[in-house]
Protein backbone atom coordinates (compact mmCIF):
# COMPACT_ATOMS: atom_id res chain seq x y z
CA UNK A 1 0.00 0.00 0.00
CA UNK A 2 1.72 3.16 -1.20
CA UNK A 3 2.15 6.21 0.98
CA UNK A 4 0.98 9.67 -0.11
CA UNK A 5 3.49 12.32 -1.06
CA UNK A 6 4.34 14.64 1.83
CA UNK A 7 4.82 18.26 0.79
CA UNK A 8 5.85 21.26 2.87
CA UNK A 9 4.33 24.48 1.56
CA UNK A 10 4.04 28.10 2.64
CA UNK A 11 0.76 29.73 3.52
CA UNK A 12 1.09 31.87 0.41
CA UNK A 13 1.48 28.74 -1.75
CA UNK A 14 -1.62 27.29 -0.12
CA UNK A 15 -3.57 30.48 -0.80
CA UNK A 16 -2.72 30.62 -4.49
CA UNK A 17 -2.63 26.95 -5.51
CA UNK A 18 -5.59 25.17 -7.07
CA UNK A 19 -4.30 21.59 -6.68
CA UNK A 20 -5.72 21.05 -3.19
CA UNK A 21 -9.21 19.60 -2.94
CA UNK A 22 -9.78 20.48 0.69
CA UNK A 23 -8.31 22.21 3.72
CA UNK A 24 -7.87 20.82 7.20
CA UNK A 25 -7.21 22.98 10.26
CA UNK A 26 -6.02 21.59 13.57
CA UNK A 27 -6.38 23.81 16.61
CA UNK A 28 -6.33 23.79 20.38
CA UNK A 29 -7.96 27.16 21.02
CA UNK A 30 -11.00 27.76 18.81
CA UNK A 31 -10.33 31.50 18.97
CA UNK A 32 -7.18 30.85 16.92
CA UNK A 33 -9.38 29.75 13.99
CA UNK A 34 -10.33 33.35 13.30
CA UNK A 35 -6.96 34.14 11.70
CA UNK A 36 -7.62 31.51 9.03
CA UNK A 37 -11.44 31.60 8.92
CA UNK A 38 -12.73 35.03 10.00
CA UNK A 39 -16.32 33.77 9.94
CA UNK A 40 -15.42 31.33 12.73
CA UNK A 41 -16.02 34.17 15.18
CA UNK A 42 -19.62 34.47 14.01
CA UNK A 43 -20.18 30.72 14.10
CA UNK A 44 -18.89 30.59 17.66
CA UNK A 45 -21.35 33.30 18.64
CA UNK A 46 -24.23 31.38 17.07
CA UNK A 47 -23.24 27.91 18.32
CA UNK A 48 -21.59 27.42 21.71
CA UNK A 49 -20.51 23.91 20.67
CA UNK A 50 -18.77 25.10 17.50
CA UNK A 51 -15.28 23.56 17.32
CA UNK A 52 -15.90 20.90 19.95
CA UNK A 53 -15.69 18.10 17.39
CA UNK A 54 -14.57 17.43 13.83
CA UNK A 55 -16.70 19.45 11.43
CA UNK A 56 -16.81 20.04 7.69
CA UNK A 57 -17.43 23.69 6.78
CA UNK A 58 -18.08 25.56 3.57
CA UNK A 59 -16.78 29.04 4.41
CA UNK A 60 -16.36 32.06 2.18
CA UNK A 61 -13.08 33.11 3.73
CA UNK A 62 -9.36 32.97 3.00
CA UNK A 63 -8.94 29.19 3.03
CA UNK A 64 -8.27 28.05 -0.59
CA UNK A 65 -10.97 25.45 -0.78
CA UNK A 66 -14.72 25.11 -0.82
CA UNK A 67 -14.38 22.43 1.86
CA UNK A 68 -12.71 22.97 5.20
CA UNK A 69 -12.46 20.43 7.98
CA UNK A 70 -11.70 21.69 11.47
CA UNK A 71 -10.36 19.20 14.01
CA UNK A 72 -9.91 20.15 17.67
CA UNK A 73 -6.72 18.98 19.33
CA UNK A 74 -8.10 19.54 22.81
CA UNK A 75 -6.31 20.59 25.95
CA UNK A 76 -2.52 20.76 26.00
CA UNK A 77 -2.14 22.39 29.41
CA UNK A 78 -2.94 19.75 32.00
CA UNK A 79 -0.42 17.51 33.71
CA UNK A 80 -1.90 14.44 32.01
CA UNK A 81 -2.02 15.82 28.46
CA UNK A 82 0.42 14.52 25.86
CA UNK A 83 1.11 14.51 22.12
CA UNK A 84 -1.56 11.89 21.44
CA UNK A 85 -3.88 14.90 21.24
CA UNK A 86 -2.32 15.59 17.83
CA UNK A 87 -2.40 11.96 16.72
CA UNK A 88 -6.09 11.71 17.58
CA UNK A 89 -6.91 15.01 15.87
CA UNK A 90 -5.00 14.00 12.75
CA UNK A 91 -6.65 10.59 12.67
CA UNK A 92 -10.16 12.00 13.11
CA UNK A 93 -9.58 14.71 10.49
CA UNK A 94 -8.10 12.19 8.09
CA UNK A 95 -11.06 9.86 8.38
CA UNK A 96 -13.52 12.71 7.87
CA UNK A 97 -11.57 14.02 4.87
CA UNK A 98 -11.57 10.65 3.13
CA UNK A 99 -15.30 10.27 3.74
CA UNK A 100 -15.78 13.65 2.08
CA UNK A 101 -13.68 12.55 -0.89
CA UNK A 102 -10.72 14.79 -0.06
CA UNK A 103 -7.51 13.16 -1.27
CA UNK A 104 -5.03 16.04 -1.49
CA UNK A 105 -5.66 18.32 1.49
CA UNK A 106 -3.67 21.29 2.67
CA UNK A 107 -3.15 21.03 6.43
CA UNK A 108 -2.91 24.05 8.70
CA UNK A 109 -2.20 24.49 12.41
CA UNK A 110 -4.20 27.41 13.78
CA UNK A 111 -2.02 27.36 16.89
CA UNK A 112 0.90 25.28 18.16
CA UNK A 113 2.10 23.83 21.46
CA UNK A 114 4.53 26.72 21.84
CA UNK A 115 1.77 29.31 21.47
CA UNK A 116 -0.16 27.36 24.09
CA UNK A 117 2.73 27.76 26.54
CA UNK A 118 3.44 24.05 27.04
CA UNK A 119 7.15 23.86 26.30
CA UNK A 120 8.34 24.66 29.80
CA UNK A 121 5.76 23.23 32.14
CA UNK A 122 5.27 19.52 31.45
CA UNK A 123 8.30 17.34 30.57
CA UNK A 124 6.97 13.86 31.27
CA UNK A 125 10.13 12.32 29.88
CA UNK A 126 13.02 11.32 32.10
CA UNK A 127 15.42 13.40 30.02
CA UNK A 128 13.36 16.64 30.03
CA UNK A 129 12.57 16.41 26.33
CA UNK A 130 9.80 18.77 25.23
CA UNK A 131 6.60 16.71 25.35
CA UNK A 132 5.46 18.12 22.00
CA UNK A 133 8.80 18.00 20.22
CA UNK A 134 7.44 15.58 17.60
CA UNK A 135 3.90 16.93 17.24
CA UNK A 136 4.30 17.46 13.48
CA UNK A 137 5.50 13.89 12.96
CA UNK A 138 2.75 12.54 15.18
CA UNK A 139 0.09 14.53 13.33
CA UNK A 140 1.20 13.23 9.95
CA UNK A 141 1.31 9.69 11.31
CA UNK A 142 -2.26 10.18 12.53
CA UNK A 143 -3.36 11.11 9.00
CA UNK A 144 -1.54 8.09 7.57
CA UNK A 145 -3.18 5.82 10.13
CA UNK A 146 -6.60 7.10 9.05
CA UNK A 147 -5.84 6.11 5.45
CA UNK A 148 -4.65 2.57 6.19
CA UNK A 149 -6.54 -0.60 5.32
CA UNK A 150 -4.91 -3.94 6.23
CA UNK A 151 -3.97 -6.45 3.59
CA UNK A 152 -7.16 -8.53 3.84
CA UNK A 153 -9.28 -5.42 3.23
CA UNK A 154 -7.08 -4.31 0.34
CA UNK A 155 -7.34 -7.76 -1.22
CA UNK A 156 -11.13 -7.58 -0.98
CA UNK A 157 -11.28 -4.10 -2.54
CA UNK A 158 -9.13 -5.33 -5.40
CA UNK A 159 -11.35 -8.38 -5.86
CA UNK A 160 -14.48 -6.28 -6.22
CA UNK A 161 -12.63 -3.65 -8.28
CA UNK A 162 -13.24 -0.92 -5.72
CA UNK A 163 -10.42 1.52 -4.99
CA UNK A 164 -9.57 1.95 -1.34
CA UNK A 165 -9.93 5.48 0.04
CA UNK A 166 -6.46 7.02 0.26
CA UNK A 167 -4.59 10.29 0.17
CA UNK A 168 -2.49 11.11 -2.87
CA UNK A 169 -0.68 13.88 -1.02
CA UNK A 170 -0.57 15.58 2.36
CA UNK A 171 0.41 19.22 2.05
CA UNK A 172 1.63 20.67 5.29
CA UNK A 173 1.75 24.37 6.09
CA UNK A 174 4.33 23.93 8.81
CA UNK A 175 4.23 26.51 11.60
CA UNK A 176 7.89 25.79 12.40
CA UNK A 177 11.00 25.59 10.27
CA UNK A 178 11.95 22.02 9.33
CA UNK A 179 15.75 22.00 9.18
CA UNK A 180 15.94 18.92 6.95
CA UNK A 181 12.72 18.11 5.15
CA UNK A 182 14.09 14.99 3.47
CA UNK A 183 15.19 13.58 6.82
CA UNK A 184 11.81 14.41 8.35
CA UNK A 185 9.95 12.71 5.50
CA UNK A 186 12.22 9.65 5.57
CA UNK A 187 11.57 9.20 9.29
CA UNK A 188 7.81 9.39 8.73
CA UNK A 189 7.99 6.91 5.84
CA UNK A 190 10.21 4.58 7.88
CA UNK A 191 7.91 4.50 10.90
CA UNK A 192 4.70 4.24 8.90
CA UNK A 193 6.11 1.51 6.61
CA UNK A 194 7.11 -0.46 9.69
CA UNK A 195 3.74 0.05 11.33
CA UNK A 196 1.94 -1.06 8.18
CA UNK A 197 3.86 -4.32 8.05
CA UNK A 198 3.08 -4.84 11.74
CA UNK A 199 -0.61 -4.22 11.08
CA UNK A 200 -0.72 -6.35 7.93
CA UNK A 201 0.69 -9.32 9.84
CA UNK A 202 -1.08 -8.66 13.13
CA UNK A 203 -4.58 -7.77 11.95
CA UNK A 204 -5.88 -10.44 9.54
CA UNK A 205 -7.45 -13.73 10.44
CA UNK A 206 -5.24 -16.73 11.32
CA UNK A 207 -5.63 -18.43 7.96
CA UNK A 208 -4.66 -15.37 5.92
CA UNK A 209 -1.64 -14.88 8.18
CA UNK A 210 -0.69 -18.45 9.01
CA UNK A 211 3.00 -19.14 9.69
CA UNK A 212 3.51 -20.12 6.07
CA UNK A 213 1.76 -17.03 4.71
CA UNK A 214 3.55 -14.68 7.08
CA UNK A 215 6.85 -15.96 5.69
CA UNK A 216 5.64 -15.35 2.13
CA UNK A 217 4.56 -11.85 3.09
CA UNK A 218 7.87 -11.03 4.79
CA UNK A 219 9.89 -12.29 1.84
CA UNK A 220 7.85 -10.11 -0.51
CA UNK A 221 8.69 -7.00 1.53
CA UNK A 222 12.42 -7.60 1.99
CA UNK A 223 14.14 -8.11 -1.35
CA UNK A 224 17.45 -9.90 -1.89
CA UNK A 225 19.37 -6.63 -2.14
CA UNK A 226 17.99 -5.35 1.18
CA UNK A 227 20.33 -4.43 4.03
CA UNK A 228 18.22 -6.83 6.11
CA UNK A 229 19.29 -10.46 5.91
CA UNK A 230 16.52 -13.01 6.42
CA UNK A 231 16.71 -16.72 7.18
CA UNK A 232 13.68 -19.01 7.56
CA UNK A 233 13.68 -22.24 9.56
CA UNK A 234 10.80 -24.54 8.67
CA UNK A 235 12.18 -28.06 9.10
CA UNK A 236 10.21 -29.61 11.97
CA UNK A 237 13.09 -31.72 13.24
CA UNK A 238 15.36 -28.68 13.34
CA UNK A 239 12.74 -26.73 15.28
CA UNK A 240 12.30 -29.66 17.67
CA UNK A 241 16.04 -29.77 18.32
CA UNK A 242 16.79 -26.03 18.48
CA UNK A 243 13.54 -24.74 20.00
CA UNK A 244 12.02 -27.65 21.94
CA UNK A 245 9.72 -25.52 24.13
CA UNK A 246 8.15 -23.87 21.07
CA UNK A 247 7.92 -27.28 19.40
CA UNK A 248 5.88 -28.54 22.34
CA UNK A 249 3.41 -25.68 21.90
CA UNK A 250 2.95 -26.39 18.21
CA UNK A 251 2.75 -30.20 18.43
CA UNK A 252 -1.01 -30.35 17.91
CA UNK A 253 -0.74 -28.13 14.82
CA UNK A 254 1.55 -30.53 12.98
CA UNK A 255 -1.40 -32.59 11.72
CA UNK A 256 -2.29 -29.65 9.44
CA UNK A 257 0.50 -28.74 7.03
CA UNK A 258 -0.56 -25.12 6.54
CA UNK A 259 -0.29 -24.60 10.31
CA UNK A 260 3.28 -25.85 10.56
CA UNK A 261 5.62 -23.55 12.51
CA UNK A 262 8.20 -21.22 11.03
CA UNK A 263 11.06 -19.33 12.66
CA UNK A 264 12.23 -16.20 10.87
CA UNK A 265 15.63 -14.69 11.68
CA UNK A 266 16.44 -11.06 10.80
CA UNK A 267 19.86 -9.43 10.84
CA UNK A 268 21.01 -5.87 10.26
CA UNK A 269 24.66 -4.85 10.43
CA UNK A 270 25.73 -1.22 10.61
CA UNK A 271 27.54 -0.11 7.45
CA UNK A 272 30.25 1.31 9.71
CA UNK A 273 31.08 -1.07 12.55
CA UNK A 274 33.39 1.50 14.15
CA UNK A 275 30.31 3.59 15.00
CA UNK A 276 28.33 0.80 16.67
CA UNK A 277 27.42 1.56 20.29
CA UNK A 278 24.97 -1.28 21.00
CA UNK A 279 23.98 -4.71 19.77
CA UNK A 280 20.22 -5.25 19.99
CA UNK A 281 18.43 -8.61 19.86
CA UNK A 282 14.65 -8.93 19.59
CA UNK A 283 12.48 -12.00 20.12
CA UNK A 284 8.89 -11.75 18.87
CA UNK A 285 5.96 -13.91 19.90
CA UNK A 286 4.04 -14.97 16.80
CA UNK A 287 1.24 -17.23 17.98
CA UNK A 288 -0.97 -17.10 14.91
CA UNK A 289 -3.88 -18.48 16.91
CA UNK A 290 -4.01 -19.18 20.61
CA UNK A 291 -6.75 -21.60 21.59
CA UNK A 292 -5.15 -21.97 25.00
CA UNK A 293 -4.21 -25.51 24.03
CA UNK A 294 -5.37 -28.26 26.36
CA UNK A 295 -6.13 -25.54 28.95
CA UNK A 296 -8.62 -24.27 26.42
CA UNK A 297 -9.88 -20.70 26.50
CA UNK A 298 -13.59 -20.81 27.27
CA UNK A 299 -16.36 -18.34 28.00
CA UNK A 300 -15.68 -16.42 24.79
CA UNK A 301 -12.07 -15.69 25.71
CA UNK A 302 -10.74 -17.28 22.51
CA UNK A 303 -12.09 -14.41 20.43
CA UNK A 304 -9.39 -12.09 19.18
CA UNK A 305 -6.61 -14.64 19.65
CA UNK A 306 -5.59 -14.21 16.01
CA UNK A 307 -3.87 -11.05 17.34
CA UNK A 308 -1.50 -13.06 19.53
CA UNK A 309 1.03 -12.67 16.71
CA UNK A 310 1.35 -8.91 17.15
CA UNK A 311 4.70 -9.13 18.95
CA UNK A 312 6.30 -10.92 16.01
CA UNK A 313 4.45 -8.59 13.64
CA UNK A 314 5.92 -5.54 15.36
CA UNK A 315 9.45 -6.98 15.24
CA UNK A 316 9.10 -7.65 11.51
CA UNK A 317 7.77 -4.14 11.00
CA UNK A 318 10.61 -2.67 13.04
CA UNK A 319 13.07 -4.16 10.58
CA UNK A 320 11.31 -2.42 7.72
CA UNK A 321 11.87 0.83 9.62
CA UNK A 322 15.52 -0.13 10.06
CA UNK A 323 15.77 -0.78 6.31
CA UNK A 324 14.73 2.81 5.62
CA UNK A 325 16.81 4.51 8.31
CA UNK A 326 19.98 2.38 8.05
CA UNK A 327 21.33 3.51 11.43
CA UNK A 328 25.09 3.32 11.84
CA UNK A 329 25.19 3.19 15.66
CA UNK A 330 23.50 -0.19 16.17
CA UNK A 331 23.50 -3.77 14.97
CA UNK A 332 20.08 -5.38 15.25
CA UNK A 333 19.23 -9.09 15.22
CA UNK A 334 15.85 -10.73 15.73
CA UNK A 335 14.01 -14.01 15.72
CA UNK A 336 10.26 -14.43 15.51
CA UNK A 337 8.55 -17.69 16.37
CA UNK A 338 5.46 -18.33 14.24
CA UNK A 339 3.43 -21.14 15.76
CA UNK A 340 -0.17 -22.09 16.35
CA UNK A 341 -1.28 -23.21 19.82
CA UNK A 342 -3.76 -25.79 18.56
CA UNK A 343 -5.82 -28.44 20.31
CA UNK A 344 -5.55 -32.08 19.33
CA UNK A 345 -4.49 -35.60 20.31
CA UNK A 346 -0.84 -34.49 20.47
CA UNK A 347 -1.39 -31.30 22.47
CA UNK A 348 1.20 -30.58 25.12
CA UNK A 349 -0.45 -30.66 28.54
CA UNK A 350 0.06 -29.43 32.05
CA UNK A 351 2.32 -31.61 34.24
CA UNK A 352 4.63 -32.42 31.32
CA UNK A 353 8.30 -31.75 31.98
CA UNK A 354 10.02 -30.54 28.80
CA UNK A 355 13.72 -29.97 28.31
CA UNK A 356 14.57 -26.52 26.97
CA UNK A 357 17.36 -25.68 24.53
CA UNK A 358 19.90 -25.41 27.34
CA UNK A 359 18.70 -28.53 29.14
CA UNK A 360 16.51 -26.82 31.74
CA UNK A 361 13.63 -29.05 32.83
CA UNK A 362 10.44 -27.00 32.50
CA UNK A 363 7.35 -28.15 34.37
CA UNK A 364 4.30 -27.06 32.37
CA UNK A 365 1.66 -25.52 34.61
CA UNK A 366 -0.70 -24.10 32.03
CA UNK A 367 -0.73 -24.62 28.27
CA UNK A 368 -2.28 -21.19 27.83
CA UNK A 369 1.01 -19.71 29.06
CA UNK A 370 2.46 -20.62 25.67
CA UNK A 371 4.05 -17.28 24.83
CA UNK A 372 6.94 -17.68 27.26
CA UNK A 373 7.48 -21.21 25.94
CA UNK A 374 7.64 -19.92 22.37
CA UNK A 375 10.22 -17.23 23.13
CA UNK A 376 12.53 -18.77 25.74
CA UNK A 377 14.71 -20.88 23.43
CA UNK A 378 15.26 -17.93 21.08
CA UNK A 379 16.36 -15.91 24.11
CA UNK A 380 18.76 -18.70 24.99
CA UNK A 381 20.11 -18.81 21.43
CA UNK A 382 20.82 -15.07 21.43
CA UNK A 383 22.49 -15.38 24.83
CA UNK A 384 24.76 -18.08 23.38
CA UNK A 385 25.56 -15.89 20.40
CA UNK A 386 26.42 -12.88 22.56
CA UNK A 387 28.76 -15.02 24.65
CA UNK A 388 30.44 -16.44 21.55
CA UNK A 389 30.90 -13.08 19.83
CA UNK A 390 32.31 -11.27 22.89
CA UNK A 391 31.42 -7.86 21.51
CA UNK A 392 33.17 -4.80 22.89
CA UNK A 393 29.89 -2.86 23.06
CA UNK A 394 26.96 -3.77 25.33
CA UNK A 395 24.30 -6.22 24.15
CA UNK A 396 20.61 -5.99 24.99
CA UNK A 397 17.95 -8.65 24.41
CA UNK A 398 14.22 -7.95 24.21
CA UNK A 399 11.08 -10.07 24.23
CA UNK A 400 8.13 -8.42 22.48
CA UNK A 401 4.79 -10.06 22.98
CA UNK A 402 1.08 -9.78 23.58
CA UNK A 403 1.86 -11.90 26.59
CA UNK A 404 -0.60 -11.43 29.45
CA UNK A 405 -4.13 -10.31 30.19
CA UNK A 406 -2.68 -8.97 33.42
CA UNK A 407 -0.86 -6.29 31.41
CA UNK A 408 -4.26 -4.97 30.31
CA UNK A 409 -5.63 -5.20 33.85
CA UNK A 410 -2.63 -3.32 35.22
CA UNK A 411 -2.22 -0.59 32.60
CA UNK A 412 -5.22 -0.81 30.26
CA UNK A 413 -4.15 0.29 26.76
CA UNK A 414 -0.50 1.01 27.50
CA UNK A 415 2.51 -1.13 26.67
CA UNK A 416 4.73 -2.25 29.52
CA UNK A 417 8.49 -2.50 29.68
CA UNK A 418 10.75 -3.87 32.43
CA UNK A 419 14.50 -4.35 32.77
CA UNK A 420 16.99 -6.64 34.39
CA UNK A 421 19.82 -4.91 36.24
CA UNK A 422 22.12 -4.31 33.26
CA UNK A 423 19.32 -2.88 31.10
CA UNK A 424 18.15 -0.75 33.99
CA UNK A 425 21.68 0.60 34.41
CA UNK A 426 21.59 1.63 30.75
CA UNK A 427 18.09 3.10 31.10
CA UNK A 428 16.59 0.90 28.40
CA UNK A 429 13.02 1.08 29.71
CA UNK A 430 13.35 4.80 30.26
CA UNK A 431 14.40 5.20 26.64
CA UNK A 432 11.36 3.25 25.45
CA UNK A 433 9.16 5.29 27.79
CA UNK A 434 10.62 8.59 26.54
CA UNK A 435 10.54 7.57 22.89
CA UNK A 436 6.98 6.30 23.15
CA UNK A 437 5.88 9.42 24.99
CA UNK A 438 7.01 11.91 22.36
CA UNK A 439 5.94 9.65 19.45
CA UNK A 440 2.40 8.98 20.79
CA UNK A 441 3.18 5.30 21.44
CA UNK A 442 3.20 5.45 25.25
CA UNK A 443 4.56 2.89 27.70
CA UNK A 444 4.54 2.29 31.43
CA UNK A 445 7.56 0.94 33.31
CA UNK A 446 7.34 -2.09 35.57
CA UNK A 447 10.08 -3.57 37.72
CA UNK A 448 11.61 -7.02 38.16
CA UNK A 449 11.35 -8.07 41.81
CA UNK A 450 12.58 -11.09 43.71
CA UNK A 451 9.02 -12.46 43.85
CA UNK A 452 9.05 -12.79 40.05
CA UNK A 453 11.77 -15.43 40.19
CA UNK A 454 10.80 -16.99 43.52
CA UNK A 455 7.39 -18.15 42.31
CA UNK A 456 8.80 -20.23 39.43
CA UNK A 457 11.40 -22.08 41.52
CA UNK A 458 11.23 -25.92 41.51
CA UNK A 459 9.32 -27.65 44.28
CA UNK A 460 10.74 -31.13 43.73
CA UNK A 461 13.67 -32.90 42.13
CA UNK A 462 11.76 -33.63 38.92
CA UNK A 463 11.98 -30.09 37.50
CA UNK A 464 14.30 -27.11 37.37
CA UNK A 465 11.68 -24.40 36.85
CA UNK A 466 7.89 -24.07 36.77
CA UNK A 467 6.35 -22.43 33.72
CA UNK A 468 3.12 -21.14 35.31
CA UNK A 469 0.42 -21.81 37.85
CA UNK A 470 -3.08 -23.02 36.96
CA UNK A 471 -4.73 -19.59 36.98
CA UNK A 472 -5.05 -16.89 34.33
CA UNK A 473 -2.53 -14.06 34.61
CA UNK A 474 -5.39 -11.74 35.53
CA UNK A 475 -5.96 -13.81 38.67
CA UNK A 476 -2.28 -14.05 39.60
CA UNK A 477 -0.28 -11.60 41.66
CA UNK A 478 2.34 -9.85 39.52
CA UNK A 479 0.79 -11.61 36.54
CA UNK A 480 2.67 -9.62 33.90
CA UNK A 481 6.00 -9.57 35.74
CA UNK A 482 6.63 -13.18 36.69
CA UNK A 483 6.51 -14.53 33.09
CA UNK A 484 9.56 -12.36 32.40
CA UNK A 485 11.16 -13.89 35.49
CA UNK A 486 10.52 -17.33 34.04
CA UNK A 487 12.12 -16.42 30.69
CA UNK A 488 15.10 -14.82 32.44
CA UNK A 489 15.82 -18.01 34.39
CA UNK A 490 14.84 -20.61 31.80
CA UNK A 491 17.05 -19.01 29.14
CA UNK A 492 20.02 -18.70 31.48
CA UNK A 493 20.13 -14.90 31.18
CA UNK A 494 20.04 -14.67 34.97
CA UNK A 495 23.64 -15.93 34.95
CA UNK A 496 24.68 -12.77 33.09
CA UNK A 497 23.58 -10.07 35.48
CA UNK A 498 25.31 -6.89 36.57
CA UNK A 499 28.13 -8.65 38.40
CA UNK A 500 29.03 -11.08 35.62
CA UNK A 501 32.14 -10.48 33.53
CA UNK A 502 29.84 -10.44 30.47
CA UNK A 503 26.58 -8.81 31.58
CA UNK A 504 23.67 -9.00 29.14
CA UNK A 505 20.74 -6.63 29.23
CA UNK A 506 17.25 -8.10 29.14
CA UNK A 507 14.07 -6.07 28.67
CA UNK A 508 10.63 -7.58 28.45
CA UNK A 509 8.05 -5.63 26.43
CA UNK A 510 4.43 -6.70 26.96
CA UNK A 511 2.19 -5.08 24.35
CA UNK A 512 -1.03 -6.90 25.21
CA UNK A 513 -2.56 -3.51 25.94
CA UNK A 514 -1.03 -1.39 23.18
CA UNK A 515 -1.00 -3.74 20.16
CA UNK A 516 -4.66 -3.05 19.51
CA UNK A 517 -7.14 -0.45 20.68
CA UNK A 518 -9.02 -1.15 23.87
CA UNK A 519 -12.32 -0.34 22.18
CA UNK A 520 -14.04 -1.50 19.02
CA UNK A 521 -17.09 -0.62 16.95
CA UNK A 522 -20.03 -2.75 17.96
CA UNK A 523 -19.09 -6.41 18.11
CA UNK A 524 -16.17 -6.08 15.72
CA UNK A 525 -12.51 -6.66 16.55
CA UNK A 526 -10.43 -3.65 17.62
CA UNK A 527 -8.02 -1.91 15.26
CA UNK A 528 -4.39 -3.07 15.38
CA UNK A 529 -2.03 -0.17 16.16
CA UNK A 530 1.47 -1.20 15.07
CA UNK A 531 2.85 -0.52 18.56
CA UNK A 532 5.72 -0.46 19.56
CA UNK A 533 7.37 0.41 16.20
CA UNK A 534 7.31 4.18 16.82
CA UNK A 535 8.55 3.89 20.41
CA UNK A 536 11.40 1.54 19.48
CA UNK A 537 12.39 3.74 16.56
CA UNK A 538 12.85 6.84 18.68
CA UNK A 539 14.47 4.89 21.52
CA UNK A 540 17.07 2.99 19.49
CA UNK A 541 17.31 4.10 15.85
CA UNK A 542 17.45 7.89 16.13
CA UNK A 543 20.88 9.10 17.32
CA UNK A 544 20.64 11.26 20.43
Amino acid sequence: MSLPKLNFITQQDASTSTVFDGAIILFSDKNALVDLIPSAKRWSELDASFGDSVQLLVPEDRIPSQRVIISPVGSLHDDFDDVRRYKDAGFAAGQRALKAGITSPVIYFADTPSTQGTQSNLHWTFNDTDDYEEYLSVTVLGFLEAAFDPIDARTHFKKINQPAAAFTSLNLVSPVQISNQDEFENKIIAIESGRRIAKDIGSPDPEIMSPENIVKYIRSHFQDDSCIQIKVIEDIETIKKEYPLAHAVTRASLAVSRHHPRFVMFEYKSPDQSKVKENLYFVGKGVTYDTGGADIKCGGNMRGMSRDKCGAAAVAGFFKTIEYLKPSHVNVTAGIALVRNSIGPDSYVSDEVIYSRNGTRVLVGNTDAEGRMVMTDLLCEFKERIIAEKATVPSFVFTVATLTGHAVRAYNGYGITMDNGFSRKHKISQRIYDGGHIMADPFEISTFRREDVACVQPGRSSEDIVQANDKPSTMTNRGHQYPAGFMLLASGLDKHGLNHELPIGYTHVDIAGSAELMSSIGWSLPRVTGSPVAALTDAFLIPK
